[in-house]
């Protein structure tokens, strides 16, 4: 029994002292305005730890920012038969990964099932005709689908089961927009199933990148892909376009950032993924408000 509480004990110093020693590497973060930059933890102990002032002065300035990017767009689809089906709750940061302090600032990942921490998704009031032609096709491509899973016919199961998928994906590109905002990544990996990714060069700064069977955030094989188009906005390296029929592909846009002290806690660079068809994603990028992106990355 000595010998197992002599181990205790010192299980617990090394413990403490690592903690410490954490506390001690991250006692203070970048500076944004008048804030105290310190970081007082109340987490100690826990996988996260308490954000300092600057930060939450700043999260909160980031998303504000985002917000007003955004907004225009909501209330263009909201007034043309759209509905907000989820967006992230406005609320203080509270908690933020350890070893963050040193390394620019990124939104904290409290909703990674909509593969992001500032997001909205919309989709289309059922009601209207357009979403009853997506929907009666899918209703059908099921009932053949049905069909073939009695005829025990092999070929014909899988012919249907592709279509019904076709008809899904389909429905989902004209019925639902999916949005989320990242900022500060340096680089972003996408997985498309399918290759035949383009890139755009867009008016208003950065460039998007559209892919048709892109993985979801939650992962899973072709069946639960999407087409998304990624708009990137900061110091990112452009990847080079695929054509049709090149297969699946990992496409990797790599950007940079710096990890002086001054840009900690500053917006140098935004992601955009905007998970839905072709020209539902050109009308969401049509309204977004970009000045109010530009003056989130100047600092205004």
């Amino acid at each position: 029994m000595h010998d197992r509480a002599r181990i205790a004990s010192l299980l617990l110093l090394a413990s403490i002292f690592s903690l410490a020693h954490a506390a001690a590497t991250e006692a203070t973060t970048g500076t944004f305005g008048n804030c105290d930059a310190q970081i007082h933890d109340k987490l100690v102990g826990a996988e996260w730890r308490s954000p300092s002032d600057c930060e939450v002065k700043f999260d909160a300035y980031a998303r504000k920012g985002l917000t007003a990017a955004l907004q225009p767009v909501i209330d263009n689809l909201t007034a043309h038969g759209w509905g907000v089906t989820g967006e992230v709750e406005a609320q203080s940061l509270t908690s933020i990964p350890r070893h963050t302090a040193d390394k620019p600032f990124q939104l904290a990942e409290q909703q990674l099932h909509q593969g992001g921490a500032f997001f909205v998704t919309l989709g289309l009031d059922k009601s209207s005709p357009i979403f009853a032609q997506y929907d009666q096709a899918v209703q059908a491509a099921g009932t053949k689908f049905a069909a073939a899973l009695k005829s025990m016919n092999a070929a014909d199961g899988v012919a249907a089961q592709n279509a019904l998928s076709d008809a899904t994906k389909a429905e989902a590109e004209h019925t639902e927009i999916h949005i989320s905002v990242s900022i500060n990544s340096s680089s972003v990996g996408i997985t498309d199933f399918k290759g035949g990714h383009t890139v755009t060069t867009l008016p208003t700064g950065g460039f998007a990148v559209s892919a048709p069977y892109v993985q979801a955030p939650t992962g899973g094989d072709i069946t639960a892909a999407q087409r998304v188009t990624y708009v990137f906005l900061g110091p990112f390296t452009p990847p080079t376009a695929a054509g049709p029929g090149t297969g699946g592909e990992n496409i990797q846009v790599k950007g940079s950032l710096s990890s002086a002290p001054p840009k900690l806690l500053t917006v140098q660079s935004v992601v955009i993924r905007i998970q839905t068809g072709t020209d539902l994603a050109k009308q969401v990028m049509q309204l977004i408000d970009w000045n109010a992106i530009k003056n989130l990355m100047a600092g205004k």
